[in-house]
């Protein structure tokens, strides 16, 4: 029995450890099972909106329920399989081929990185003069060390984090569109339980300065670890999809929620697969800051397991969405 136990102790340990969720919310989820009292009184669901590492998930990680699979039984039964499977994770070799055009007069190899969608995505009618001297976006981040890598999900580095796919947007509005942008990179971070408090003062900042915005989006990325939930095919290039988050006790709740379903739904129209869902929290974090303007909104994009291409294919898409609706006869 101490074997067994000290074995169970172990791989909680290791799981806690490769996923590195913030905000404690396991811990929390076992004290809310242990005392009841204090999920009823205490508890607010709306503080780990992002926290996707539950006790539930813990558990199944541990004693392997999550990986018991057809596939995977086969794998361990037969090590033929287990050297072609297909998920990052399990494969024990890959073999990598280098891409070459062919035509008549020579062979010229191809950049696998290289964007060849941003034409399919931009639309030039929506394109205005940009006037700098009137901001109309603000764009900030709550959680600024978000981060897309599963081995690292929180980082400073703004090559692969959520404030690069942030410049992305900006850029791609400003440049593309003639939208005037303030992209903010404050450091809301230095604690994860006060971030909201800290992203708050920002707002308050901006709004203080230049009055009301058009549109002021808290960018995120989600923590969902299936990346067949969170990713998707744009005009063949590979995209994260994207996701909205509302609170109800923002005191602008319903004008939050009308700009949100605005933006789900020409997401849809423009984009199809690129929308998950958006999700109501009965009490955000400050109410995830919604109160501040009629225009606030919280968008994610992808989750740690998508990559910071995949994330910045999303921005463009974004990019048109929100010219389609500030420029566009909408």
């Amino acid at each position: 029995m101490l074997t067994i136990t000290t074995i169970s102790f172990v791989r909680v340990y290791e799981v806690l450890k490769n996923n590195n969720e913030r905000g404690a919310f396991a811990y929390v989820q076992l004290l809310n099972f242990g005392m009841p009292i204090i999920e009823n009184q205490i508890y607010d669901e709306g503080n780990y909106a992002e926290n996707r590492i539950s006790l539930k998930y813990i558990l199944m990680e541990a004693t392997g329920i999550n990986n018991f699979t057809s596939r995977n039984i086969i794998n361990k039964e037969i090590s033929l399989f287990n050297i072609f499977s297909t998920d990052s994770g399990e494969s024990k070799e890959r073999l990598t081929f280098d891409s070459y055009k062919i035509n008549e007069d020579s062979i010229s190899k191809i950049n696998l990185n290289e964007s060849t969608i941003g034409d399919q995505i931009y639309n030039a009618a929506l394109k205005k003069t940009l006037n700098a001297s009137k901001p109309e976006i603000l764009i900030y981040h709550t959680h600024t060390h978000e981060n897309y890598s599963q081995e690292e999900p929180d980082s400073i580095n703004e090559e692969t984090n959520v404030v690069g796919v942030g410049d992305v947007l900006a850029k791609e509005l400003e440049e593309k569109y003639g939208i005037s942008v303030i992209h903010d990179k404050t450091d809301h971070c230095i604690s994860y339980n006060d971030s909201y408090a800290r992203s708050s003062e920002t707002v308050d900042k901006y709004l203080n300065k230049y009055g009301d915005f058009r549109l002021i989006i808290d960018l995120h990325r989600d923590s969902i670890t299936n990346k067949s939930i969170t990713t998707t095919e744009i005009y063949g290039k590979s995209a994260a999809r994207m996701a909205l988050v509302t609170a109800q006790n923002s005191e602008r709740y319903e004008k939050n929620k009308e700009i949100t379903e605005k933006i789900f739904n020409k997401t849809k129209e423009l984009f199809p697969t690129l929308p998950r869902e958006i999700t109501t929290y009965p009490r955000g974090k400050n109410a995830f800051n919604q109160s501040k303007s009629d225009n606030s909104v919280l968008l994610e994009i992808g989750s740690h397991y998508n990559t910071p291409q995949e994330s910045q294919v999303t921005a463009e898409c974004m990019a048109r969405v929100i010219a389609e609706i500030l420029n566009g006869n909408n």
